[in-house]
């Protein structure tokens, strides 16, 4: 047998036995414990986060085109800002549940309406109502608020 062929074969026995032994190793358990630990509000937040990194991101891919007419720049521009205000917006109404007594939140702008989830045991309906007034008095009258109290 020819030097060729017998590099070849140490080759490809050798990957194909370390092939094998990453098969066999067991899933790394680190990755599941720390999925694990994340509240559900906090799951929420980063889901949230990621749609609008996702929206400023296509809208910024629309400024860098060449291709771009000045009109869908502005509105790429308009969104983005849309965008980076409602969630300031979404922050300062966390911060004002926090404020409250209130252990943590999540809040969601859409469209008109303002959806709080707010962790809290055995939440009675005069909670709700502090959270809706004092949200109203921050933002204004022009939407719509629903409250939903959770317990982890």
């Amino acid at each position: 047998m020819n030097k060729q062929a017998f590099t070849f074969l140490t080759l490809f026995s050798l990957i194909l036995v370390l092939s094998i032994y990453y098969i066999m190793l067991p899933p790394n358990q680190n990755e599941k414990t720390v999925t694990q630990t994340q509240t559900t509000i906090e799951q929420l937040q980063e889901q949230l986060n990621q749609k609008r990194e996702d929206i400023i991101e296509k809208n910024n891919e629309i400024i860098a085109k060449e291709s771009s007419t000045s009109d869908s720049i502005n509105k790429a521009l308009a969104t983005i800002s849309e965008t980076k205000n409602i969630g300031e917006k979404e922050k300062s109404i966390v911060a004002k549940v926090k404020e409250l007594g209130y252990q943590d939140a999540y809040v969601e702008i859409e469209n008109q309406t303002i959806k709080i989830t707010v962790l809290k045991k055995d939440a009675k309906a005069s909670d709700a109502s502090k959270v809706i007034k004092e949200v109203l008095k921050l933002v204004g009258d022009d939407y719509q608020v629903e409250v939903k109290f959770i317990n982890e």
